[in-house]
């Protein structure tokens, strides 16, 4: 991929409002039709995120992704596994600050991949932005089940960051239609939604739900 054609990649990923975080351990339905709601329901990067899967079934479920994502302009993003990234030719990585360090994730997947970093304060989100990552995620910002080892990181820390870091941010954790909009408030243009969306029974109308909601505050601040 050309250098022009990354531009013009990641000028895709800084338009994403919707990130929607797709697990087994959330979801009602097949992961497969999910996947398939939410790409209809207007999600704009999906996320595979599978800590305990072995990697035989985690790179075949990843390859499925792959074929039914490059159908559509859903940017299409692996969490934690660089050598299943690098496999199935996912359009990006997403690592956390337990993983892999990103000089090693580029060396392996080239500049021409998203790699996307988690951060949890606003130390590291200058961190991941000096080392080179295409966007961060920071969280939770609120209470998450999901993830209880890790204290929230609050609505202030969120509009710091926003305030600080140049690169794409994706706001995360436990973010939902009730409160959203104290995100938006704290400078979030951006959200990752895992269980809010995947757990519903109308995935596609809880999609549409988000990104209705993410396309009015854009329009707004335009």
């Amino acid at each position: 991929m050309t250098k022009t054609r990354k531009h013009n990649f990641l000028k895709s990923f800084s338009d994403v409002k919707l990130y929607v975080i797709i697990s087994t351990h959330v979801t009602k339905k097949p992961v497969l039709e999910i996947l398939q709601d939410v790409i209809r329901g207007g999600a704009d990067a999906v996320q595979l995120r599978e800590k305990t899967m072995p990697d035989r079934e985690f790179l075949a479920m990843a390859r499925e992704f792959k074929e039914i994502t490059s159908r559509s302009e859903t940017i299409f993003i692996v969490n934690d596994r660089a050598e299943i990234a690098k496999e199935v030719d996912a359009d990006g990585l997403h690592i956390g600050q337990s993983d892999i360090d990103i000089h090693t994730a580029r060396k392996m997947l080239g500049y021409s991949k998203i790699i996307g970093i988690s951060t949890h304060n606003i130390l590291q989100a200058r961190k991941a932005q000096q080392g080179g990552a295409d966007y961060i995620g920071i969280g939770p910002v609120f209470y998450t089940a999901t993830k209880d080892y890790e204290p929230p990181v609050g609505l202030d820390c969120l509009a710091r960051v926003n305030r600080e870091i140049a690169i794409p941010l994706v706001a995360i954790g436990a973010i939902n239609l009730e409160n959203i909009h104290d995100v938006f408030h704290a400078g979030g243009k951006r959200v990752a939604i895992c269980s809010a969306i995947i757990s519903r029974d109308n995935v596609i109308e809880a999609t549409r739900s988000f990104k209705n909601l993410l396309n009015a505050h854009t329009e707004f601040l335009s």
